[in-house]
């Protein structure tokens, strides 16, 4: 993430964060207000769905997931 003068790290993607259809993890948690531990949690055990999208180098970057995996996820939470 680029860095201002300030040394303070901005996001470089110009779509707001809640009109994305996907998201990181701590990002995903922050949309939704959930706790960052818990998503990541969910997402270790196989209950939420993530995928690895390719970083600059071709190898496989952060967890990513979808805002139908998030719904879904929440939704089976609460049943």
């Amino acid at each position: 993430m680029p860095l201002t003068e300030e040394g303070v790290r901005i996001d470089a993607n110009p779509v707001p964060l809640w009109a994305r259809k996907a998201w990181t993890l701590p990002q995903a948690a922050q949309v939704f207000s959930l706790d960052y531990q818990g998503v990541r949690l969910a997402a270790l055990k196989g209950d939420l769905d993530t995928f690895r999208p390719p970083n600059k180098h071709g190898d496989p970057g952060r967890r990513h997931v979808t805002e139908e995996a998030m719904l879904s996820w929440i939704k089976g939470m609460e049943e």
